[in-house]
């Protein structure tokens, strides 16, 4: 049986959404017919990358997660070179370089930022040819950066999860992807970043399956927008509520803004905006049925594995359309609004609000289609094992 590796920084069942997800449903995909190992970090918290987790091999639903230590936590020397890495960029605005960092400085940036896990790098060092193919997820961590330049040979691949970012713009990952022997990407919109930031117009869309099982709809006493993920600014979560309470002032009801996951922001109790914290899988799936809408604020997404739950479950989207990955979910599927800036996400929420039987009933049907014909567990799991197979040809 070929083995596969499968490299990310931080894998543990607690962690839910993003990478971390993508990189445990690739090894479960895979696992029935390969021979899979995770290489990871001892971290579970991406903030500090504190060695909070046993350094050991263990076996998970036939997949074998090797855990490595991280070499030291994140510090306020990172926070100090990311704060002037935005100062830069902001500087650049309008310009073809958006940032012009020497080559040094921004691996530099990318080691301080870390996980750096000189065992996980040693591992594919002496024993990178036992693998078939080893995957990398994501661009953004040296365990990517590193880890690809030990091996010994060309049997790997990048999933970027690529994102319209600062560091995204570093010369350093344009370099790494172009030399990336396969890329792997989420959807259309984030090869065509890949193109326009690292100038790499090459790689196949593999993406990702979501749940599509339909449940039954959460009954809440009074109608609501969703959002579900990390609580934080850098999702646009700030801007959201600070947007939804501007709405409510303007537009008295009952309508309520609903939110589930890690709050980062530290809520304060509001009569508008509901805190669920962290709810099971069941429980998000509900939430994202009886929902008017699931709304998404965030300008950064490679995929977004939230928005197509709730579109699987036949809710309309609302999403920022800053982010052109989450703006072509809607003009796809033909399901959903798109918004840039409070006056139009007030125009969104009112579209939602003036939807009548027949026409919910329409953006219900193109939302759940859409994820049926693009992401079903069938499909995702034949296009990996057909980029597995292409690397170990090699």
């Amino acid at each position: 049986m070929k083995r596969v590796a499968i490299v990310v920084p931080r894998c543990h069942e607690q962690l839910v959404g993003g990478a971390e997800a993508l990189a445990w449903q690739y090894a479960t995909l895979l696992a029935g017919d390969y021979a899979v190992d995770v290489l990871t970090t001892t971290a579970s918290d991406y903030v500090t990358w504190a060695n909070d987790l046993p350094e050991r091999s263990e076996q998970r639903d036939g997949v074998m997660i090797r855990r490595f230590r991280v070499a030291r936590e994140r510090g306020g020397y990172f926070h100090e070179l990311h704060r002037r890495l935005l100062a830069h960029f902001a500087a650049n605005a309008g310009t073809p370089v958006r940032v012009s960092w020497p080559e040094a400085l921004q691996e530099e940036f990318i080691r301080a930022q870390g996980p750096v896990c000189p065992g996980l790098v040693e591992h594919l060092a002496r024993h990178g040819n036992d693998y078939a193919a080893v995957i990398f997820l994501t661009y953004l961590y040296p365990t990517t950066y590193d880890g690809a330049r030990a091996l010994r040979h060309r049997r790997w691949a990048i999933v970027p999860t690529l994102h319209d970012e600062p560091a995204g713009y570093f010369s350093a990952f344009a370099q790494m992807g172009r030399k990336t022997p396969r890329l792997l990407w989420n959807t259309p919109a984030e090869r065509r970043l890949g193109a326009r930031l690292w100038g790499v117009d090459a790689g196949n869309i593999v993406a990702m399956t979501v749940a599509t099982e339909p449940v039954e709809p959460a009954r809440e006493a009074s109608p609501y927008l969703l959002y579900s993920g990390r609580i934080d600014t850098h999702k646009g979560c700030a801007m959201l509520m600070e947007a939804f309470e501007a709405y409510k002032r303007a537009h008295p009801s009952d309508l309520r803004l609903v939110l589930t996951g890690s709050d980062q922001l530290g809520l304060r109790p509001s009569e508008h905006v509901r805190y669920l914290g962290f709810v099971d899988e069941a429980r998000k799936f509900a939430l994202m049925a009886g929902a008017l809408a699931f709304v998404h604020p965030s300008p950064y997404e490679s995929l977004s594995i939230v928005a197509l739950e709730a579109m699987a479950q036949g809710t309309p989207i609302v999403v920022n359309g800053e982010c052109e990955i989450l703006a072509d979910h809607v003009q796809l599927s033909g399901s959903g609004f798109v918004f840039r800036g409070e006056a139009e996400l007030h125009a969104a929420i009112d579209s939602v609000r003036a939807l009548d039987h027949d026409a919910r009933a329409e953006q219900s049907r193109r939302a759940r289609a859409y994820v049926l014909e693009n992401y079903s567990r069938d499909q995702v799991r034949a296009r990996l094992a057909a980029e597995i197979e292409a690397l170990a040809a090699e």
